[in-house]
């Protein structure tokens, strides 16, 4: 194999990684944070403060602890980082990822100021509020790699903010967990990750040596344009 073939075979795949705004709280994050602590400082003022203990002080210090702490949970549960580029879509759990290839994706639409992102065994939840960023730059990138599965009205595409650059740091791609899949061509299950080839532009996984002409999801050409996992 000559060297410039071998640089092509084993080009690096990339995605850009976007932070959460971090100035961004769900409303529903912000209301059980401001019940609880009306709630928890109701209760400790009454069980430990007033000259006479309050009846339910104790519920209120309980009920307060909870709404808090439930509050506190839900603000931060949109604050994850989200991952988009050559293999999919992403967003890292802490030290979890969990990725959906752009060949798996039935359908991106947006619903209640969150963009879904959904395939047959797992839909993500990308609230725009917390990543303006991210967002606009995922349908950017569903609308050249597969717009088939992008099911956007006119009123939705207005509502997700105006892409101007990439925004977002650019970082190699991580954790495809593509053994175990079939290939896409002869349903050939590929027991090792050096094995697979994929599609430069939807991820579609193929057996290296059974890697068709063009995509048999996507349609771009892959003979000789298949990328390493």
């Amino acid at each position: 194999m000559s060297e410039k073939k071998k640089r092509k075979a084993t080009k690096e795949r990339l995605e850009r990684r976007f932070r959460a705004e971090a100035t961004h709280t769900s409303k529903v994050a912000a209301g059980l944070g401001m019940a609880g602590s009306l709630a928890l400082g109701a209760g400790v003022f009454g069980q430990w403060v007033a000259e006479t203990p309050m009846r339910f002080a104790a519920a209120l210090v309980t009920v307060g602890s909870v709404g808090l702490g439930a509050g506190l949970w839900l603000g931060s549960a949109s604050t994850f980082p989200v991952l988009v580029g050559d293999s999919g879509i992403a967003i890292e759990r802490g030290a979890e990822l969990v990725r959906v290839l752009w060949c798996d994706i039935e359908e991106i639409r947006l619903q209640s100021g969150d963009l879904l992102i959904s395939s047959r065994g797992i839909t993500l939840s990308i609230p725009i509020g917390a990543h303006p960023k991210a967002t606009p730059f995922i349908v950017a990138e569903a609308d050249r790699r597969l717009p088939r599965i992008v099911k956007l009205s006119d009123a939705d595409r207005r509502a997700i903010p105006l892409l101007k650059e990439p925004g977002g740091t650019e970082v190699p791609v991580r954790g495809d967990q593509v053994a175990g899949r079939r290939c896409a061509a002869t349903q050939k299950i590929i027991s090792f990750e050096r094995d697979a080839r994929l599609c430069p532009r939807c991820a579609q996984v193929y057996y290296k040596d059974a890697v068709p002409k063009e995509c048999v999801t996507c349609g771009a050409e892959v003979a000789g344009q298949a990328v390493h996992a």
